[in-house]
């Protein structure tokens, strides 16, 4: 339907194993913090294992104006996590209409 917003979600689990405290996480977690918002803008937060050495729960959040739109983003997204030296243990990803996140109406 025309003027429908869409929301993409990425939900991954990262791993360094190479990693042995919590500062030498930060550096490619603000890494892809910064690109994510810069090259994809998209939202980032780390949801999940703070206190690991050596993994990271990340959501990264889209909007997009079509589905298409916002699932070429969300596999852009998927292929840059999995081009990195870190490895990606779990991932999942969806996209919605906004409408869809209420159960009213808007």
């Amino acid at each position: 339907m025309a003027g429908d917003a869409y929301v993409g979600l990425l939900l991954a689990d990262l791993h360094f194993p190479g990693n042995h405290s919590l500062k030498g996480k930060r550096s490619p977690i603000t890494s892809l913090r910064d690109v994510v918002q810069q090259r994809f803008r998209a939202s980032f937060s780390e949801v999940g294992h703070q206190d690991s050495w050596q993994l990271a729960r990340v959501l990264i959040v889209l909007a997009a104006s079509s589905a298409q739109q916002a699932r070429e983003r969300v596999d852009e997204i998927d292929r840059y996590l999995h081009a990195q030296d870190y490895e990606v243990s779990r991932i999942r990803k969806t996209v919605d209409t906004v409408e869809a996140a209420w159960d009213g109406d808007f």
